[in-house]
């Protein structure tokens, strides 16, 4: 039996657009004190089970970010960084890439896993993370994906302009991440896909859905959101003072 490892894959290539006044990109702002590329780094570095963690970003910001982890006491040999692409999607293909290169380096013969997730939700759990290992393991999918229920009503609309239908609240969840892949069987199948398929994608569970692949939802946890906005930074502080995530 095929010995299985598990790479952290990070997408942290953002420019943060839509936090206003930010001045650098929000992977490097501080919550709590902590710049949120730390904290996220540091999640996955809690497993020790984990091979080590690939980084997708811009080229022009790997230097300082190796500096930045290493001076916040990260072990930086359990760190790569890779070029991010021209979409999240292709992000996520340099970041499969990144983690199979890693691996073949170190001479890791088996299956190997990717774990991957956007360095902005940088208050995700260990406990999500080994969950989300555990349901590719168990042998019952072929990706995990980590989402909550709505607790809000959806409207559906194809035009932006008029609703179309209301499913049924049971039925719909809020994908978060972190994703987790087969690296091999993940990048075989966007070896098949044309270049038009490719740029309709932004992440791993549409792909495995459409292409008829078993996706396992793992129950995610509501304090692993998006830093998006500067009210999620309000929304981040508020949450850590009063103990909520850490």
């Amino acid at each position: 039996m095929r010995k299985t490892y598990v790479y952290g894959g990070v997408l942290a290539g953002g420019i943060g657009s839509r936090m206003s006044g930010a001045g650098k990109p929000k992977q490097f702002l501080e919550v709590g004190g902590v710049p949120v590329l730390v904290r996220t780094v540091r999640r996955f570095l809690e497993l020790d089970e984990l091979a080590g963690v690939v980084l997708a970003m811009h080229p022009d910001w790997r230097d300082y970010s190796l500096d930045l982890l290493r001076t916040s006491g990260i072990d930086v040999s359990r760190v790569e960084i890779v070029s991010g692409g021209p979409s999240r999607f292709e992000s996520l293909v340099n970041l499969a890439n990144g983690c199979a290169s890693a691996a073949a380096r170190r001479g890791l013969a088996g299956r190997l896993l990717m774990i991957s997730h956007d360095c902005a939700r940088p208050f995700v759990s260990a406990d999500i993370l080994r969950r989300n290992v555990a349901a590719l393991l168990d042998g019952g999918c072929d990706m995990a994906t980590t989402s909550i229920p709505t607790i809000d009503t959806v409207l559906l609309s194809s035009d932006g302009q008029k609703g179309d239908c209301v499913p049924e609240r049971s039925t719909v969840f809020l994908d978060q991440g972190p994703q987790t892949v087969d690296v091999e069987h993940f990048l075989g199948l966007v070896d098949s896909l044309s270049a038009d398929e490719r740029a309709r994608y932004m992440e791993a569970g549409r792909l495995y859905m459409e292409k008829g692949f078993n996706v396992r939802i793992v129950a995610g946890d509501r304090g692993n959101f998006k830093l998006t906005t500067p009210f999620d930074l309000v929304l981040a502080e508020r949450l850590l003072a009063d103990g909520l995530v850490k």
